[in-house]
């Protein structure tokens, strides 16, 4: 047998990894190229095809279904992932000829199949080339599904909640979103270097524009820029952090609202970050060691517990809770298929627990700031309403950026993650 195409492949076991072993995209992708030792070519070939047949699954599964007399579920994984591969490549990918795509997907069936699963798969992926997309009636939930990609609880529940243009919301939940950088403020001025522009959104937060990968550059490794996305720096914005201040993130990891707080802080005062496992203190440890920044304390805690030594001891506390994550779709889009509408609810248990904890924590005249990475009234608006009714010593705290004390930002309105941020103040 010819060789295999080393991007292709290593696109086949991240999938396989994702649907089989529940792997978490991101972290199999990753781990999956650095075991390849894919060249930068190839790494971004393989990203392609993951995050495309991810972002397209359940459009790419109709057809499928469509062209094959085999039930999906009767399909073995391996071919599956294949076939998605292929019908994704011949669909989206126009630079790549469909006769090449063919080859590479039989050549992958006849290692991770069999002889009768290579005439499979060729047979589907040619009849692919010239057969319809299979639709729904247009303008039904199942059409928007289907079209968009995306289970049907999903787009029902954002009709349902009015979260505006649900055709601008989808389509943007499938783009590649921009990657933002924090300037690091305790680096003082600097030039910024061509490839680095001013975002539109939030304070200090810049947009990488130059190609490649931001990650391990040299002003990364220097401490000049972190990665974060500026609607997770909003966050920090709202705390209103000052120089001296005693400042506590619950759910810290990976670190860059604790690291953001203490650069506008002038690295002056205290920022005590905690998390429940602790090689994710390590990793905040580490990279504020890279910014220079001192004043970050790493603890391991558990948010949903209360912890008597931190009542009333700090002005400012941020919880950024686990979340549905429906809000960072472009970035993880295996969410759509590992998240259930009930998770929703689960989750808006936990929040709240933690909630009920955060606010023991903020001294008089002190500001608490919730937030979420999701675009879900259960988890966002519907606990401000619930928390403000069962303590009224806490009322909403509008700024300039968010009149009503609360924000929900949507990745096709701000071009940022889909995210919900809600300040209070306690007044007694």
């Amino acid at each position: 047998m010819s060789n295999l195409s080393p991007a292709r492949e290593a696109a086949l076991k991240t999938l396989y990894a994702v649907d089989k072993d529940g792997a978490y995209m991101n972290i199999a992708l990753n781990d999956i190229i650095t075991e390849s030792r894919l060249s930068p070519l190839d790494a971004a070939l393989c990203t392609t095809l993951v995050l495309g047949v991810e972002r397209n699954r359940l459009f790419l599964d109709n057809i499928i279904s469509n062209l094959s007399s085999i039930r999906l579920k009767k399909i073995s994984p391996w071919i599956i992932n294949i076939l998605r591969m292929g019908i994704y490549s011949i669909r989206f990918m126009e630079k790549i000829p469909e006769s090449a795509t063919i080859n590479e997907c039989v050549k992958l069936s006849k290692r991770y199949g069999h002889q009768k699963s290579a005439g499979f798969v060729n047979a589907i992926l040619r009849k692919s080339i010239t057969s319809g997309d299979f639709l729904p009636e247009e303008g039904t939930v199942e059409y928007l599904s289907v079209f968009y990609s995306y289970p049907e609880w999903i787009v029902q529940k954002w009709i349902k909640e009015n979260v505006g243009d649900i055709t601008a919301l989808l389509k943007a939940g499938n783009s590649t979103p921009p990657t933002y950088l924090r300037r690091n403020l305790l680096k003082g001025d600097f030039e910024i270097p061509e490839g680095i522009e001013k975002a539109t959104v939030g304070n200090n937060a810049y947009i990488y524009t130059k190609g490649g990968a931001f990650h391990g550059s040299k002003l990364q490794k220097e401490g000049y820029f972190s990665i974060q996305d500026a609607a997770s720096q909003l966050a920090v914005e709202a705390l209103e952090v000052q120089s001296g201040m005693d400042v506590l993130d619950l759910c810290a990891a990976p670190g860059g609202k604790s690291e953001y707080c203490a650069e506008i802080m002038g690295n002056k005062g205290k920022v005590i970050a905690c998390d429940l496992y602790p090689h994710k203190t390590e990793l905040i440890d580490k990279s504020c060691e890279r910014l220079g920044i001192t004043i970050v304390e790493t603890r391991v805690n558990d948010a949903e517990k209360f912890n008597s030594e931190f009542e009333e001891k700090f002005d400012r506390v941020l919880l950024d809770a686990p979340c549905s994550g429906l809000g960072i779709i472009r970035r993880k889009p295996d969410i759509k298929w590992t998240k259930g509408a009930s998770d929703c609810s689960v989750l808006a248990q936990t929040q709240y627990r933690m909630l009920r904890h955060a606010k023991r924590y903020v001294k008089l005249g002190g500001i608490l700031v919730y937030s979420t990475c999701t675009i879900s009234k259960m988890e966002n608006v519907q606990m401000v309403k619930t928390f403000l009714r069962e303590n009224k010593n806490f009322e909403l705290s509008p700024t300039e950026a968010m009149p009503e004390g609360y924000r929900q930002l949507l990745p096709h309105e701000s071009n940022t993650d889909g995210f919900f941020i809600a300040r209070f103040i306690r007044r007694d």
